[in-house]
C-alpha cells in the first residue's frame, strides 16, 4: 500500500516500508522514526518529513521527502 511520507505517524513506527527513489538504489527496511516538520513561507506551508530506517544487518539509513514523497507499506 502507498502513502505519502507527509501521512506517516507514530502508528507506522516498527513497519516494514519500502523506498524508491526512483534514481537511486531500492531500500526496504523497518521505520524506526518519523518526524515532520513546516518548512517554506507562511503563505506556501510544506511540509519535510525525515524517516530513519533499519534495514539488513546493522545498516540504518536516513531519508527526508517533501509533501508529495510516497513510500509503501509492506
Amino acid at each position: 500500500m502507498d502513502i505519502r511520507a507527509a501521512e506517516l505517524t507514530a502508528d507506522h513506527v516498527g513497519r516494514i516500508v519500502k523506498i524508491d527513489p526512483g534514481d537511486q538504489t531500492l531500500f526496504v527496511g523497518r521505520l524506526v522514526s518519523v518526524r515532520h516538520k513546516r518548512v517554506g513561507h507562511a503563505g506556501t506551508p510544506e511540509t519535510e518529513t525525515r524517516l530513519e530506517l533499519d534495514g539488513p544487518g546493522d545498516q540504518r539509513i536516513r531519508v527526508g521527502f517533501n509533501s508529495i514523497g510516497v513510500v509503501e507499506l509492506l
